[in-house]
């Protein structure tokens, strides 16, 4: 995994803090995160999840706050995909690494995918599918996602790129028009959990390969 920091460094830091409520909530964080990594239930997810966004104002800082829930949510997809898809070699599963878009003689660039699953290539990966992770979905994280989906098709069109997130704060229609360059969407909540689909439908881009 090349994420550098991950949800559960977060979780130590609130363990180790000075306050005795922060101490308590980093414990509280610990037990269901060792959970979910475990049994990778949905419900045991968002648990810990809703647990995170009720005591925003204890963890502190926005960017820490955002953080701590995005990394979880891309580690929640990361372990799923390792555990439940059986990746046939020379595949392999990644998580925070660049991928690249473009290449002109000696110059390059690569954009950083939530999850990708591909071939390492000259230090990128070759991605046969990308999942960008949102625990909210509105129009503006939806748009760049898109502009990244649009960048790494006109290098390689063939790559399936994949939405993943929990709840959405955007219009049916955005999200209709979304699938004109998202080649999935789908939605990781009990009211409408479609992590089923989103495995199916990942092992269906891999078994074609």
């Amino acid at each position: 995994m090349a994420r550098l920091k991950k949800a559960v460094d977060y979780i130590n830091e609130l363990c180790s803090s000075k306050r005795e409520n922060q101490r308590k909530l980093g414990r509280a964080l610990q037990a269901q995160y060792e959970r979910w990594v475990k049994t990778l239930a949905l419900k045991d997810f968002l648990k810990f999840n809703e647990t995170v966004m009720a005591n925003k104002a204890e963890i502190g800082a926005a960017q820490f706050f955002g953080k701590f829930r995005a990394y979880a949510f891309e580690e929640y997809i990361y372990r799923l995909l390792k555990e439940k898809t059986r990746l046939k070699r020379p595949f392999e599963l990644f998580w925070g690494e660049k991928c690249l878009v473009w290449q002109k003689a000696s110059e390059n660039y690569a954009l950083e995918f939530d999850i990708s699953i591909g071939l390492e290539k000259d230090g990128f990966v070759d991605p046969v599918v990308v999942v960008d992770a949102k625990v909210e979905l509105d129009s503006s994280r939806l748009k760049t996602a898109l502009a990244s989906f649009a960048m790494l098709k006109r290098w390689k069109p063939e790559a399936k790129c994949v939405i993943a997130y929990i709840s959405r704060e955007l219009d049916n229609s955005l999200l209709e028009l979304a699938r004109d360059w998202a080649d999935g969407i789908f939605q990781f909540s009990l009211e409408n959990d479609e992590s089923k689909a989103f495995l199916d439908f990942v092992a269906a881009c891999l078994n074609r390969r």
